[in-house]
């Protein structure tokens, strides 16, 4: 490949790159900070994603992550309106790992949606959390930080 049709895709692929990294979008994706994050845990479950902060709308998707060491038949994913709110299944049974091994970083996609959400919800949420309980083993689950969910 001659320098000119080189650099020309180049070029093209760092295009491609800057207009990812710049999309506004408020769905959530860990894939660029995977290697950042720290999910050694030990007797429990690590939510480390959503941090806190964040900002979502409904219909959004969200990959949750987190760390884990209890062993079992996978996790429940659920969503709070607030930290003492009632939680609410956002998927259909269990999911993750059935052995983790407290160092390593799982993600699961969950989507915002008002199947789960109380009939008296008012829009902002402004606290909302994702709680990740082991399905056999609720009480060692923890919350992700709060974050802001809008129409």
């Amino acid at each position: 490949m001659n320098f000119t049709k080189w650099s020309a895709v180049a070029s093209a692929i760092l295009a491609a790159v800057a207009f990812t990294a710049c999309d506004d979008s408020s769905s959530a994706s860990s894939d660029d900070n995977k290697t950042s994050y720290d999910c050694s845990v030990t007797d429990g479950v690590k939510v480390v994603y959503p941090a806190g902060g964040e900002s979502f709308k409904m219909g959004d998707t969200i990959t949750v992550v987190y760390g884990s060491d209890v062993q079992g038949s996978g996790y429940h994913f659920y969503f709070k309106t607030s930290e003492d709110a009632e939680p609410r299944d956002m998927l259909d049974g269990s999911a993750g790992p059935e052995t983790p091994d407290g160092k390593t970083c799982y993600e699961q996609k969950v989507a915002l949606t008002e199947d789960f959400l109380p009939d008296d919800v008012e829009f902002p949420i402004e606290k909302a959390v994702i709680r990740v309980a082991p399905y056999e083993k609720t009480s060692k689950g923890a919350n992700s930080g709060s974050f802001k969910v809008s129409e």
